[in-house]
């Protein structure tokens, strides 16, 4: 089964021999999703004007309530990753601490593969949130 490129993906390589389509390849689906979540997830919620609740919330906006707004952070990117990343489903985040590294929040995301006609696969990303704001995602 192939799967329409995305409008992202499209102009990334707008040669017009390049097909539409991928032929169903879920490392290339989930680099595609990886690469979204990173985007998104480097976006803070108000900064789209077309999508105001895409994104995550600003640390700053939060540091007044830490260690609570952890809690605020896991759930702020459960919802961003339900409403702007169809392709996934059953997402959990889930803070994981990390001992040699305070200075930075550490999520780990578990979802499901959600796409027309192919089996159900699990997946798996680590999410680093540095000082900074900046965002970085691995799968």
């Amino acid at each position: 089964m192939s799967r329409e490129r995305s409008i992202l993906e499209r102009l990334a390589d707008p040669r017009p021999d390049a097909p539409r389509t991928t032929q169903k390849d879920n490392s290339q689906l989930v680099s595609s999703i990886l690469d979204h979540l990173g985007r998104m997830l480097n976006t803070r919620r108000g900064n789209a004007p077309v999508a105001p609740e895409y994104g995550i919330p600003d640390l700053v906006d939060l540091i007044h309530s830490f260690p609570e707004s952890i809690r605020t952070m896991e759930k702020a990117i459960r919802a961003t990753i339900e409403n702007y990343e169809p392709r996934l489903t059953n997402v959990r985040v889930r803070h994981v601490g990390q001992e040699d590294d305070v200075f930075s929040l550490h999520f780990e995301i578990t979802a499901m593969l959600s796409t027309p006609g192919s089996a159900r696969q699990s997946v798996w990303f680590e999410t680093k949130v540095a000082n900074s704001g900046e965002v970085t995602v691995r799968g």
